[in-house]
């Protein structure tokens, strides 16, 4: 009878919501994925990608060119098409386009870099913007980690070929 009792109670305990935390990988904290879709050559590649800010509507645009060049069938063809980023919000003081997690903290993604005499958007070293065209279906994602993130950081290096990078867990759950 007491071992039944132990059981259900451990049972109960267990199953109650909140007991034990989960800590479960859902991919990074931003995934914007565009709200435009386009079509393009089943087997082209990307050509050019840029990343552009509307000021008038406040919204990031993701600028992407496919060719068909590595097909060898004449004329290369190109094929441009544009995918707006909604969500992503620019500090004019920072100089930084920023994204909103669901939890309401914003992640640095992109920045202006000066080339030359020419401004140009480049994504953060947290983030990144995934351009899928399988079959020729563009989708674009634009994803990004919390700059502190302990994948961000490198293992050290060492002489020692044998050498282990140790991570300390309790650093990563907080």
């Amino acid at each position: 009878m007491t071992r039944r009792f132990v059981f259900l109670a451990l049972l109960l305990l267990f199953s109650l919501p909140g007991f034990l935390p989960a800590y479960e990988d859902d991919g990074p904290p931003i995934a914007i994925t565009s709200p435009d879709a386009a079509t393009t050559f089943a087997f082209g590649s990307v050509k050019s990608h840029a990343l552009i800010w509307n000021k008038q509507a406040r919204i990031l645009i993701a600028i992407i060119t496919f060719t068909d060049a590595e097909q060898n069938i004449g004329t290369p063809n190109d094929d441009t098409h544009q995918f707006r980023l909604p969500g992503v919000t620019y500090d004019e003081a920072k100089g930084l386009f920023f994204a909103t997690t669901a939890r309401g903290e914003a992640i640095p993604v992109a920045a202006f870099k000066t080339v030359l005499f020419f401004k140009t958007i480049e994504t953060t070293p947290n983030a990144l913007v995934r351009i899928l065209h399988p079959r020729g279906n563009v989708t674009v994602i634009l994803e990004a980690i919390r700059p502190n993130d302990p994948a961000l950081r490198a293992a050290p290096s060492t002489t020692d070929p044998d050498g282990t990078h140790k991570v300390d867990i309790n650093s990563i759950l907080r």
